[in-house]
């Protein structure tokens, strides 16, 4: 089902009064109430229902950042004067004590059995700002994270808001699923009440938020899970979530769409986040999944360095500039968010820039938002992929996921990737993460950038206007036969590629190849052949777009050796020709390797 998403707001997240900023630990909670609202195409899809709900209280709106799910449902808290907040300066760490019991709840049922959540119980878990709802008897029903928070100590408000609801081992057991642990199947809120305790030191005045000097560098520092966030048609939307951090030297601006015109830049500046999901099947490397541009909206600056910016003393309110050294989460379902998700196409890749004005967000082009995803799937988007994509046997799947940042001094820092193992439970799709987070296109799994095997290359080409990249990879077939594969990413290249040029030096070559990703066979680029070599040509629109991957490949009778590429523009510049280094076949004796008889 839909998210909703606020998109006007004046955000207080640091928290402290305007004297200075709350430095604490163990403050009195009272007055809890935790909000639920679940994905209900998944849960049809998991055959999990929530029924028997009693004693729900009221809705509450939670923070004007806060996204949802359908038809959420909220219950208060009992009184218990040992539940505490561990909150350090204006950031939520912890719940302590015992959890809060809660009035009334709901029962969950599936084929084959059913648990009872009635008085349920919110428990602190382990990492900071992460839950456990645990049934009364203390099983584990599901857990939460990548929480964003506001600490109001003036107001005595704390907020944790857009945590990913997952499916615990106790449910899972249950369940008869131990595949479904991890799970995002919705979203949870929590509201309470905080007491500053009485001589909590202060501070004093927050850090500036004023200075904007030093180089701007954001770093991707996780990819903490991936899931599922629909079905449909063949087609399943596929969502992770990511941490960042501001590595650089410099405050980054991070101001919500359409909240106002605020410094450096006089605009509501913010990053934007896409991701891709990739498989590779016989040596060849291919994007499957691509999604749209998801909208940043607000940083939580957790573990900032001494002295950081952490948002209390900006423009606007907190929560819109990255400090120093200060780490940011998102949620796998406020990534994938119809109201924080648009198209590619409104953005500049290489400059980091988006007009409001006119975009989708703003369809009557008054510079006044009037659509907030209403009317969206998670389909229309997110990173699709076609489930029997999903199914090639004796292949490897990979997401990769990159914030583009205005100014940012080094984008191969900025995004990563992961491996993930696809599997369909006969319900769901499920994605194991294998490995580690490894910093750089997801290409760089199929070949390294710093250490490429022989018969391979991965070169990447750095223009003014945007960044291009050729990785080969050669397979000798035996019988003098070699076999050239080859990926041609555009990074953040706006002026889109039109065409790819291999120089074959007069050797004829056979079984040529083509792969793009809009699964439109009416959109694939041709190919030609003549005594210097084959161009692939665009069709129709169809060019090589910003964080989009394209492969191409053939059959020739003859060694790889050092050559040159050219890569066409699609828009007016100079240069409209690219050239970029990578392995092409050797002269088969007609020519020789300078192209000259």
């Amino acid at each position: 089902m839909r998210r909703r998403f606020a998109p006007r707001f004046a955000l207080a997240l640091a928290a402290a009064s305007l004297a200075g900023t709350v430095h604490s630990a163990e403050w009195p909670m009272h007055d809890v109430r935790t909000q639920l609202s679940f994905n209900n195409a998944l849960m049809r899809d998991l055959g999990l229902r929530v029924t028997d709900v009693g004693k729900a209280r009221a809705t509450f709106p939670g923070h004007p950042l806060s996204m949802r799910f359908d038809d959420p449902i909220a219950f208060a808290g009992m009184a218990d004067k040992r539940v505490r907040a561990d909150i350090e300066g204006h950031v939520f760490e912890h719940l302590l004590g015992p959890g809060v019991s809660h009035r009334g709840g709901f029962d969950l049922a599936w084929r084959g059995g059913t648990l009872s959540m009635q008085d349920f119980v919110l428990a602190p878990a382990y990492a900071p700002r992460e839950f456990e709802i645990r049934t009364r008897d203390g099983l584990v029903v599901f857990r939460a994270d990548f929480a964003h928070f506001e600490v109001d100590a003036e107001r005595g408000d704390l907020k944790l808001f857009n945590l990913d609801l997952k499916i615990g081992p106790d449910l899972a057991a249950r369940m008869n699923a131990p595949e479904l642990v991890g799970v995002v199947v919705g979203g949870l809120e929590i509201s309470a009440q905080v007491d500053v305790p009485p001589g909590t030191a202060k501070l004093g005045t927050p850090p500036s938020c004023s200075d904007w000097s030093g180089d701007q560098d954001v770093a991707l520092v996780g990819i903490g899970s991936v899931g599922q966030w629909a079905r449909g048609s063949g087609l399943v939307a596929i969502s992770p979530s990511a941490t960042l951090r501001n590595v650089g030297t410099a405050n980054v601006p991070w101001y919500s769409k359409f909240s106002g015109t605020f410094p450096p830049y006089s605009n509501d500046q913010h990053p934007y986040l896409i991701w891709g999901i990739y498989r590779i099947k016989d040596g060849r490397f291919e994007q499957i999944g691509v999604s749209g541009v998801k909208h940043a909206f607000l940083t939580t600056n957790t573990g900032c360095d001494a002295g950081a910016c952490t948002g209390s003393g900006a423009p606007g309110g907190s929560g819109h500039i990255l400090g120093l050294g200060c780490q940011d989460t998102y949620s796998q379902g406020n990534n994938n968010s119809t109201g924080a998700l648009s198209f590619r196409s409104e953005i500049q890749s290489a400059l980091g820039l988006w007009n409001h004005t006119g975009s989708h967000f703003d369809q009557n082009g008054d510079g006044i938002q009037d659509h907030s995803g209403s009317g969206e799937t998670f389909l229309d988007h997110g990173a699709n992929v076609l489930e029997t994509d999903l199914q090639t046997a004796n292949s490897s799947y990979y997401l990769d996921a990159w914030y583009v940042v205005r100014d940012d001094i080094n984008i191969f820092n900025t995004m990563g990737w992961r491996q993930i193992t696809p599997s369909f439970n006969g319900s769901i799709w499920t994605f194991a993460t294998p490995t580690l987070l490894v910093n750089g296109p997801a290409v760089n799994a199929w070949v390294s950038d710093t250490a490429p095997p022989a018969g391979s290359m991965n070169t990447v080409l750095t223009q003014p206007d945007g960044h291009l990249r050729v990785v080969v990879k050669t397979t000798d077939l035996g019988g003098g036969q070699t076999r050239y594969e080859y990926a041609v990413v555009n990074h953040d290249f706006d002026r889109q590629v039109g065409s790819f040029f291999v120089p074959t030096q007069g050797t004829t070559v056979t079984d040529l190849y083509f792969h793009d990703v809009d699964r439109n066979a009416g959109t694939d680029w041709t190919a030609t052949q003549d005594a210097n070599g084959i161009t692939w040509t665009k069709v129709g629109a169809d060019g090589l777009d910003w964080g989009t991957t394209f492969n191409f490949g053939f059959t020739a009778p003859t060694a790889p050796v050092a050559a040159n590429a050219m890569l066409g523009a699609v828009e007016a510049g100079d240069p409209a020709q690219l050239s970029i280094a990578t392995l092409a076949p050797e002269a088969d004796g007609l020519v020789f390797r300078n192209d000259f008889e």
